[in-house]
């Protein structure tokens, strides 16, 4: 009797697995493609324009969480399948289309400012880099003929102080 209260048991514990497994697989639809499908499948105007009203808050949604070229890409997916549906309704999306475009231009033109801010930044920390060289250079030039002088001068006292003492053995 036990034995085929466990195989009961076990075979309701995979029964509720399996079950769980489906659910969480339609979870993970994709919602721009299910609100896509159900414009394709749409024969009903009213519908249509409600499924379309979802697809531009879909990709609104993804504007707003930064994702600017999928939201993009979604619309330019959508839109033929909306025009063939229902052309007059086709004139949200290119409307939205116009919106994704100048955020696109947006991101770009940011994009190209802070790389020219970022270049403009490296060349004067180059020019700044160049200029400490060169006063090191310069230091260390003026430093190694100082040296020298400064050697010059200590070889003519040496050579006085050794005439002098020459000059006083040879004279005594």
């Amino acid at each position: 009797m036990k034995k085929i209260f466990l195989s009961l048991l076990a075979v309701g514990a995979l029964a509720m697995t399996s079950c769980s497994s489906k659910t969480s697989e339609t979870e993970a639809l994709d919602e721009g493609a299910a609100i896509k499908a159900k414009i394709e499948n749409c024969t009903d105007p009213d519908s249509l324009k409600i499924y379309v009203q979802q697809a531009k808050d879909y990709a609104a949604k993804l504007e707003k969480e930064g994702d600017e070229s999928a939201a993009k890409a979604y619309l330019d997916e959508v839109a033929p399948v909306v025009k063939e549906k229902d052309p007059s309704v086709a004139t949200i999306f290119e409307a939205l289309e116009a919106k994704a475009d100048s955020a696109a231009t947006a991101v770009t033109e940011k994009a190209d400012s802070l790389k020219d801010a970022a270049t403009d930044a490296v060349n004067a920390k180059v020019e700044e880099g160049k200029e400490k060289v060169n006063q090191a250079v310069n230091d260390a030039k003026d430093n190694a003929a100082a040296a020298v002088d400064k050697a010059k001068e200590k070889t003519a006292e040496a050579a006085q102080s050794a005439t002098d003492k020459l000059k006083g053995a040879l004279g005594k």
